[in-house]
């Protein structure tokens, strides 16, 4: 599969991990049929990208950067193995067969290790923005980067991440962070779409986040 196909389906599976945030507007037979999509290609994902398992096993991180995106990793596949596990628990239409008494507990645990996983995700790319702008580029056969195009861009991507940064409190993702009790619920009668958007800015302040801290630690390590 090329690199452009497999970064179509990594981006299909992180909008069905945006869209399953919206559990009450979505009802939860909808909920678990995307939670299972996206699993589905989560499992795609690592199995066309197994051989990076092996190599960062035998190499580990050569440096700060590469230590950081080896507990990223680690960190991701943890909240997905939590949010996997809780879902079957909780399940109530595709695995609600199975002998297992559901809990609170368990709905919690499954709420809190889906914004982990959000966040995780995110920053996740931002570690490898670079990359997939390189891809895109050669997808598009927009040649080598230009000084005014790549300024459009980076003010695009701060503005995204100063909307970020409202939309965190908006939506209350700290509070939701640390499975705290929270008043703070979304109408979905009245504004599915601004839903959205706050969490798709909140993704794209952690990217940027993780991408500018990337790029810093790229130079830094050419400095020293």
């Amino acid at each position: 599969m090329s690199l452009q196909a497999r970064l179509l389906m990594n981006l299909v599976a992180g909008g069905l991990l945006l869209a399953a945030l919206a559990y009450d507007w979505l009802g939860n037979f909808a909920h678990e049929l995307i939670g299972t999509a996206m699993f589905g290609l989560l499992v795609a994902h690592n199995t066309f990208n197994s051989r990076w398992y092996g190599s960062a096993v035998r190499k580990g991180g050569r440096d700060l950067r590469g230590w950081l995106n080896i507990a990223i990793i680690a960190a991701l596949a943890a909240a997905m193995l939590v949010l996997l596990i809780t879902s079957i628990i909780i399940s109530r239409s595709l695995f609600s067969a199975l002998p297992i008494a559901s809990s609170f507990g368990a709905r919690q645990l499954h709420a809190q290790a889906a914004y982990w996983a959000l966040v995780i995700v995110a920053v996740h790319v931002g570690m490898r923005w670079g990359m997939i702008m390189t891809s895109m580029r050669s997808w598009l056969r927009l040649g080598a980067p230009n000084a005014g195009r790549t300024w459009v861009l980076r003010i695009v991507a701060l503005s995204i991440a100063a909307y970020g940064v409202h939309s965190w409190v908006v939506v209350g993702t700290g509070s939701r962070l640390m499975a705290e009790m929270t008043m703070n619920f979304w109408n979905f009668e009245e504004a599915v779409l601004r839903f959205f958007l706050h969490q798709g800015a909140v993704a794209g302040l952690l990217i940027c986040v993780a991408h500018y801290t990337t790029a810093w630690l790229q130079r830094l390590k050419q400095l020293l």
